[in-house]
């Protein structure tokens, strides 16, 4: 699956990541309508290439800014993402049901995500202070009239605890109902939408603090 590779390293040459890929809104609103999706669905676990790829174009950038806002690092986020289509399209016969691969798609990503970060902590814990990480995690340079303004946001985000970070990721930025975040994380519909406003609140006391609301 070369092209997964290639795609992704063609379009960040020469880019900023940050804008093209990490920025508030849905993405999957845009673009197929849910009978081409399916179509390349069943297409996929057929093994039609071009309809991979072209599931490939629909998913990335939603789950690019997801990973990126779980990881903060273009180089792991790279990485991961080629990670989650190598799993999604292997385990594709596991999707009997085309109505569920959305939810399934970022099942997936957001185990991965989980994944890395156990591991990166644990490496942190064995090797370099934690305050160390946090500093070169911050101290990513952005274009100044980007920082003004999507500087504090992301700080906010990444600030959060995970279970609240990836409710608010998938409602306010991939546009999920509740019932779906429910279905993905594995917890209640109430959890989900209490979660939901303990994050707003978090991140609205963040930018207040700041001085940006």
């Amino acid at each position: 699956m070369l092209f997964l590779a290639m795609s992704l390293t063609n379009e960040l040459q020469g880019r900023d990541p940050i804008g093209q890929y990490v920025k508030m809104g849905s993405y999957l609103n845009e673009g197929l309508m849910d009978s081409e999706e399916k179509d390349l669905i069943r297409r996929s676990r057929d093994g039609d290439t071009q309809a991979m790829e072209a599931l490939y174009e629909q998913y990335k950038r939603p789950l690019f800014n997801l990973v990126y806002r779980h990881t903060y690092n273009l180089e792991v986020a790279e990485d991961l993402i080629q990670e989650i289509f190598l799993k999604i399209f292997t385990h594709l016969q596991d999707v009997h049901n085309e109505d569920t691969f959305k939810g399934w798609v970022f099942r997936i990503a957001l185990n991965t995500c989980y994944g890395y970060l156990r591991g990166k902590m644990s490496q942190i814990q064995k090797t370099v202070p934690l305050s160390e990480v946090e500093r070169k995690l911050k101290g990513e340079s952005h274009e100044p009239h980007e920082r003004m303004i999507e500087k504090p946001l992301n700080e906010a985000i990444q600030a959060l605890p995970t279970r609240l970070k990836s409710t608010f990721l998938l409602h306010d930025v991939q546009g999920f109902k509740h019932e779906e975040i429910a279905q993905i994380l594995g917890c209640k519909v109430g959890t989900s939408k209490s979660h939901l406003f303990k994050a707003r609140m978090k991140i609205r006391d963040y930018l207040k603090n700041k001085q940006i609301l």
